[in-house]
């Protein structure tokens, strides 16, 4: 019988007996974890607050909205957020006891690896990873993204010259190419920047607030601040991050109001129907580039 708890627990019990190895549990569908999710709360999450037992499996968990129904969209990102103990405003030398990613290049996926087995500690590492991505030859990376001298960038900004932009989209995730290509199709790529959040815990306060400054400037030009995601809103990212903008908003003395665009809450991650996801997804693209 399939037991995602047995296997989740072996792989932890060896991140413990073998700090140099890289354990790496793979859930075939992001959703699949909700079976060992004992595992998760009493121990991945938990054991270094408890025992100060330090871990550094990685959990990689497909998640992604692209019309495969409600039971195999959402590694329930939402939920690994909230069993991290992440500051709601920038505090030094904080012990965030897991890492939450949703990266979007290959580099970024490398790093993040490399990152885990480096660095002189360990720290659980949970991956939100679509599938999707592996196809999709926009989600490409260079070798020399990998070089000596590159590392992970948990803040991805954009390079479209701040003199022109009119609305910042800030987001996490695999919606960042589907947004990068509407943005084109409607000559919007010198009003609209797109901003990648890819570590969202421990949330990148410093990263954020340098990528956004010079959005800011001395304040007198107004920014149309967007939160887009394709969870609905009460999953995701959203709960996470939007108190964590607003701080960073309101140091830069920048407008703090930032616009949820996305799904309505639903007690589901994803419709069921193919035609309702599609209709779905293009409404809150739309919407994000929607009066300019």
């Amino acid at each position: 019988s399939l037991s995602e708890e047995a296997v989740l627990a072996f792989e932890y019990g060896a991140s413990w007996e073998r700090p140099d190895f890289l354990p790496i549990w793979e859930a075939q569908f992001g959703d699949f974890f909700n079976g060992a999710q004992v595992i998760i709360d009493t121990f991945i999450s938990s054991a270094e607050t408890k025992w100060a037992k330090q871990s550094g499996i990685v959990l990689l968990l497909p998640h992604g909205l692209d019309g495969a129904g409600p039971e195999h969209s959402s590694s329930r990102i939402e939920r690994m957020l909230q069993l991290t103990n992440d500051p709601y405003s920038p505090r030094p030398n904080v012990n965030v006891n897991m890492h939450v990613v949703y990266p979007t290049t290959p580099a970024q996926y490398f790093h993040l690896l490399r990152r885990q087995v480096k660095r002189n500690y360990r720290r659980p590492l949970v991956v939100a990873a679509p599938k999707g991505l592996l196809r999709l030859a926009a989600a490409s990376s260079r070798l020399s993204d990998m070089l000596p001298g590159t590392k992970f960038r948990p803040v991805i900004p954009d390079n479209v010259s701040t003199d022109t932009v009119e609305r910042v989209i800030l987001m996490s995730g695999k919606l960042y190419y589907d947004l990068v290509k509407e943005r084109t199709a409607r000559n919007l790529d010198k009003r609209v920047a797109i901003i990648r959040i890819e570590e969202l815990a421990p949330f990148p306060f410093s990263e954020l607030t340098d990528v956004l400054r010079p959005y800011v400037g001395d304040g007198t030009k107004r920014i149309e601040w967007m939160w887009v995601q394709e969870e609905p809103r009460n999953q995701g990212t959203w709960g996470h991050v939007k108190d964590r903008l607003g701080v960073v908003l309101r140091a830069l003395g920048g407008n703090e109001d930032v616009e949820y665009v996305g799904r309505r809450e639903d007690a589901v991650p994803a419709p069921g129907i193919g035609d309702m996801y599609r209709e779905q997804q293009k409404a809150l693209i739309d919407h994000a580039f929607s009066g300019l």
